[in-house]
């Protein structure tokens, strides 16, 4: 058992093979050769089916993509497959995208009107029509208002959604190259704060049973992004901030375009069609044009993070449970 939980052959893997595989499990993919090994051999302790972490038949996975006025979340549904004859070990089936927002947490009374507002509306179009049509009161970013605005979010997400794990993304103080961090992502990073507390009070109260779990956008970004880079870009050249939304931004839409295939790897749900369709149509209309707008990659970015979050949720467990499993034999990491 011992030998097993440690997985001592990971030991002997090189710095280059223990990248990819903290790519492949969502583990840190920095630090020293001791603390990539720690950050998988824990990864692969939380994997569905260990004796830590209690198993749900199908996981109801709500991905949340952070912001005020652009909130975006997924809610992906996917079954947990037992081993069978040929395969020893669970994976999650394919995922369902069951359904998907985006929201302005602070311009508008009710949750559910934002949601309706927005659902089918990827670009913001119809809103700024009722934006410009209606008087709408000055933002209050006040802390007892957005204290508000997060219970309700929340007791609104767990209600209609009833999910089994939260995902939602780590926010981090960025400058945008100036001296001093900006105001605004100091205040999405209070409202994130407000959003955990309110989860962590359900919690200790006993009234959800779930878990949550924070996202950190590098880590997803790997996953999808390595060995995807856009042909026209050099393999050695990191993409720039704009490019790695763009990237992402095809990902997705590829992924919706494809959904209707004997093989593909993401199902829409009946709620999910409408601004499924939507997207790949404002995405292709950016595509033709030769030069994507900073608005229209602005709108779907947001949607595209919070699916991709959620999606690789789940190729992590999978991949967790295969390396569980198999052990070294469960990839081909390659040659250094």
């Amino acid at each position: 058992m011992g030998k097993q939980a440690t997985k001592p052959w990971l030991e002997t893997l090189t710095l280059s093979k223990l990248h990819k595989l903290a790519v492949l499990v969502g583990s840190p993919c920095s630090g020293t050769k001791s603390t990539r090994l720690e950050g998988i051999r824990q990864a692969l302790k939380n994997a569905p089916g260990s004796t830590q972490i209690p198993q749900h038949h199908e996981v109801s996975l709500l991905s949340i993509d952070m912001g005020i006025r652009n909130l975006a979340f997924a809610h992906i549904k996917a079954p947990l497959k037992p081993g069978n004859g040929r395969s020893t070990y669970p994976q999650y089936g394919t995922p369902v995208l069951e359904a998907w927002h985006r929201i302005s947490v602070s311009q508008s009374p009710s949750i559910n009107d934002k949601m309706v507002s927005v659902d089918h509306d990827p670009t913001g179009r119809h809103n700024s029509q009722i934006k410009a049509k209606t008087k709408v009161a000055k933002e209050s970013f006040e802390p007892v208002d957005y204290a508000g605005h997060a219970h309700s979010l929340v007791q609104l997400l767990l209600h209609d959604y009833k999910p089994t794990q939260i995902l939602i993304e780590r926010q981090r103080f960025r400058s945008g190259g100036q001296s001093a961090v900006q105001e605004w992502t100091i205040r999405v990073g209070v409202f994130e704060g407000m959003i955990y507390a309110v989860l962590r009070t359900l919690l200790e109260q006993g009234n959800v049973d779930l878990e949550v779990n924070p996202m950190l956008p590098p880590r997803v970004n790997r996953l999808w992004l390595q060995g995807r880079a856009p042909a026209d870009l050099k393999a050695e050249k990191k993409l720039s901030g704009r490019e790695t939304k763009k990237a992402k931004i095809d990902i997705v839409g590829a992924l919706l375009e494809s959904s209707r295939d004997a093989k593909t790897t993401l199902q829409l749900g009946a709620s999910s069609k409408a601004i499924s369709e939507e997207f790949v149509s404002v995405w292709k209309k950016e595509k033709s044009s030769g030069s994507r707008s900073s608005a229209g990659i602005g709108k779907l970015d947001d949607l595209a993070d919070c699916l991709l979050q959620g999606l690789a949720w789940v190729e992590w467990q999978n991949n967790r449970m295969r390396l569980n499993a198999l052990g070294e034999k469960a990839f081909d990491l390659g040659v250094d």
